[in-house]
C-alpha cells in the first residue's frame, strides 16, 4: 500500500502513513490529538483543519457544514478527509485537545482521618527455643487481635527471608484489618493513596498521605474516551456496539488514571510502590467503562446497572501499577445514572446531614441533582448535554487557552479570553454570559430567538452591527476574523442559543419537578450548591438571568468547586465517612425523571430565557 507525507502547521511535524488515513488519525501518528466530540461521525465540525495544499473535493458532511468560501479556502474536517497524497495542513488551536482549566479544588467538610490502610512499625524478638512461634503469628500477636492472615501466597513467600534480613525490625501493612505487606525497617510514614475523579469530560488524581489526610500532589487532564464521542450516550453505544468498543474504552481510561498517578507521585517525590490504595468515583457509565463492566443496562430503560454496592478490585487486575498488593475502592453508585460522583457530592458539602431545604447541582455533560430535605435526600439525573463543555457550540470550546470565558454587552461587546490570547473560541461561562446580555439589550426574546439585522432598530449601534446573517441564520459575532486567532469570527449562533436552552431547560425541570414532589417551591431553598468546574467559573447573575439557576439570593447560591473529588478523598482517608457513602447510597431515593408525569411539559417551560422564582 502506497504511504504519504502529512506535514502539520504550525510547528511542521510530518508523518508518513498509510494510503486512505484520515487526517485525525494521521495527527494522532503525529502526537496531535484532535477534537472529534462527535465520534468521528463528521456532525460537530469541531476537528475543522484548512488543507493549504490540495485539498480533496468535500464530503456531504463538509458541504455541510462549510460555505463555500470556507471550502475554497481548503476548510475540511480532518476526521473526513483522506490522505490520498502528500498533505500540509494547518490545524487551528480550537481543533486540538490541549491541557484546559479543570476544577480539582473542592470546598466541604474538614477530613476526619482514619484511614482502611495503615501502616504499623514492629521490633519484634526474633524466634528462640523459649519462643519458637511461627514468622506470620509473630507479626499478627504483635498487631493484636483482629488482624486476619494475608490472601495470597506472595506476602507468605517473602516473609521469611524479609523478616530475617530485617533483623525483625518490620513495618506491617494492614488494610481493612488483613495483613497484605510486610516491609523492612520503619516505613511507617510511607503511605500514600489516590483519589480519581473520573469525569466524562475531565480525569483528577489526588494523591494523598494517608496518616494526616494532607494533599500532596494533584495530577489532572481531559478524558481520553473524549475521542471516541464527548458525551456518554456516544461512548454507550460504542461500547454496546463494536466488539472491542468496550476494550478499547477501558485501556483508555486505565492508562489515563495510571499515569495520572504516576505524575502526581513524581511531583511528590513518592514511589508508587508507597501507594496502596485507590478511591474511585466517576458517574455510573464512567465507573463501568473504568471496571471493564459491560454497560448494556445503561443504553434503555428502565436503565439498570451492573452494580450498586461498592465495589473492591485488586489494582493489579486492572493494570494500574502501584504497590503488589494495592486494591481500588468504587464508591457505589445510586441508580440509573446518578452514580458515585453524586455520592460524592452529598458527603463533601454534608447535604446528609442538612435540616434545612437545600439543593446541589452538578453541571457537566450529565446535570446531577440533589435535594435535601428533613433528612431525606432526593437525586437524579438530567440529559443536559456538553453544550457548556463547548460541545454542539458552533465556536465552542472547552475552557482552554483562546476561550472566550467572561463576556460583557453594553454599550458594546467586551471580553475576557483565557490565556490573554487571541480568542479562537467560546466556553459554557462566556456562552451563558453572552446570552444573559444579548437577553437585556432585547437581541434575543424569551423563546431564544435570536433576532435578524433587518428587525433591530433600536439599541447600541456597536452591538445592533454585531448581529449578521449567513446561510445558517442570525448570528451575534463576539471577535471578528481579524480579532480573532484562527481567521474566523468568534460568534453565537441561533442553533447556539438552542442548544444552550436544552441544557438549562432540563436542569431546571429537574430541579423543579424534584422539589414539587415534596411540595416545595424554588424560592423557598436555602442553599443552593453549585459543583464542578462549570459551576465554579459561571458567573450567578447570568446564571440566574437565563434561569439556570433560581433567582435567589446571592448568598444562597453559593459554588462549592470539585466536591465529587473531595468526597473521592474523604473515602480514602476516613474509614467512618466511606461507611458513611454507603449508607447514603443505599438511602437516597433516586427518581427518574423520564417515568415522571408532567416532566416534558415542565422542560419545555423551563427553556424560557429568564429569572425562575417560585414555581417554573
Amino acid at each position: 500500500m502506497a504511504t504519504f507525507t502529512v506535514t502539520f502547521q504550525p510547528g511542521g511535524r510530518s508523518v508518513s502513513v498509510p494510503e486512505r488515513t484520515s487526517i485525525a488519525e494521521a495527527g494522532g501518528a503525529a502526537g496531535l490529538t484532535l477534537h472529534t466530540p462527535c465520534g468521528r461521525r463528521g456532525r460537530c465540525g469541531k476537528c475543522a483543519v484548512r488543507v493549504i495544499s490540495a485539498a480533496a473535493e468535500p464530503s456531504p458532511a463538509e458541504r455541510r457544514l462549510f460555505a463555500e468560501s470556507e471550502l475554497a479556502e481548503g476548510w475540511r474536517l480532518a476526521c473526513q478527509g483522506r490522505v490520498t497524497w502528500d498533505l500540509e495542513v494547518h490545524v487551528p488551536a480550537s481543533a486540538l485537545i490541549v491541557s484546559h482549566r479543570i476544577q480539582v479544588e473542592g470546598t466541604g467538610r474538614d477530613i476526619l482521618v482514619e484511614p482502611s490502610v495503615h501502616k504499623t512499625a514492629l521490633r519484634l524478638p526474633p524466634p528462640d527455643l523459649t519462643d519458637p512461634r511461627d514468622d506470620l503469628s509473630r507479626v499478627l500477636d504483635a498487631l493484636g487481635g483482629g488482624t486476619r492472615a494475608p490472601d495470597s501466597l506472595r506476602s507468605l513467600r517473602e516473609l521469611p527471608g524479609l523478616m530475617r534480613s530485617a533483623g525483625y525490625h518490620v513495618t506491617a501493612v494492614v488494610a481493612d484489618n488483613m495483613l497484605t505487606a510486610v516491609e523492612p525497617g520503619d516505613t511507617a510514614e510511607a503511605a500514600y493513596g489516590a483519589a480519581v475523579d473520573i469525569g466524562t469530560t475531565t480525569v483528577v488524581v489526588y494523591l494523598c498521605h494517608l496518616p494526616t489526610g494532607n494533599v500532596v500532589g494533584v495530577a489532572s487532564e481531559l478524558n481520553p474516551q473524549a475521542q471516541y464521542g464527548e458525551d456518554v450516550v456516544s461512548r454507550l453505544q460504542l461500547a454496546t456496539s463494536e466488539g472491542d468498543g468496550l476494550w478499547r474504552l477501558n485501556r483508555a481510561i486505565v492508562q489515563a488514571v495510571d499515569g495520572l498517578i504516576g505524575r502526581a507521585a513524581g511531583e511528590a517525590g513518592v514511589s508508587r510502590e508507597q501507594v496502596y490504595e485507590i478511591a474511585v468515583v466517576g458517574n455510573t457509565c464512567m465507573g463501568h467503562l473504568f471496571l471493564g463492566l459491560p454497560p448494556v443496562g445503561l443504553v434503555r430503560l428502565p436503565f439498570v446497572s451492573a452494580f450498586r454496592s461498592a465495589q473492591t478490585a485488586k489494582a493489579a487486575e486492572l493494570g494500574v501499577r502501584i504497590h503488589p498488593a494495592g486494591r481500588i475502592y468504587m464508591v457505589p453508585n445510586i441508580g440509573g445514572y446518578v452514580g458515585a460522583d453524586t455520592v460524592g457530592v452529598i458527603l463533601a458539602s454534608e447535604l446528609d446531614q442538612s435540616r434545612g431545604l437545600r439543593v446541589a447541582v452538578d453541571i457537566g455533560t450529565n446535570g446531577e441533582i440533589v435535594v435535601a430535605q428533613g433528612g431525606e435526600l432526593y437525586a437524579c439525573s438530567t440529559a443536559a448535554g456538553p453544550a457548556f463543555e463547548g460541545a454542539r457550540i458552533s465556536r465552542g470550546m472547552r475552557a482552554a487557552a483562546g476561550a472566550i470565558d467572561r463576556v460583557e454587552i453594553d454599550g458594546d461587546v467586551s471580553y475576557h479570553v483565557i490565556g490573554e490570547v487571541a480568542p479562537t473560541g467560546i466556553c459554557g461561562s462566556g456562552l451563558v454570559d453572552a446570552i444573559a446580555g444579548l437577553v437585556r439589550v432585547g437581541l434575543v426574546d424569551e423563546t431564544g430567538r435570536l433576532r435578524k439585522p433587518e428587525e433591530v432598530g433600536s439599541g447600541p449601534e456597536k452591538v445592533r452591527r454585531r448581529l449578521t446573517e449567513n446561510a445558517g441564520g442570525p448570528e451575534f459575532v463576539l471577535a471578528s476574523a481579524a480579532e480573532s486567532g484562527v481567521g474566523r469570527p468568534v460568534a453565537v449562533t441561533a442553533r447556539d442559543i438552542r442548544e444552550a436552552q436544552l441544557a438549562k431547560g432540563a436542569i431546571a425541570a429537574g430541579t423543579a419537578l424534584v422539589l414539587e414532589m415534596l411540595g416545595r417551591r424554588t424560592d423557598e431553598v436555602e442553599q443552593f450548591l453549585l459543583a464542578g468546574a462549570f459551576g465554579n467559573y459561571i458567573r450567578r447573575e447570568s446564571a440566574v438571568a437565563i434561569g439556570l439557576v433560581p433567582a435567589l439570593p446571592a448568598e444562597r447560591i453559593v459554588s462549592i468547586g470539585n466536591a465529587a473529588g473531595l468526597g473521592a478523598r474523604l473515602v480514602l482517608c476516613s474509614v467512618s465517612l466511606r461507611r458513611r457513602g454507603e449508607e447514603i447510597a443505599r438511602q437516597v431515593q433516586h427518581v427518574e425523571l423520564s417515568e415522571q408525569e408532567g416532566f416534558y411539559d415542565r422542560f419545555t417551560e423551563a427553556m424560557a430565557l429568564r429569572p425562575l422564582s417560585g414555581p417554573v
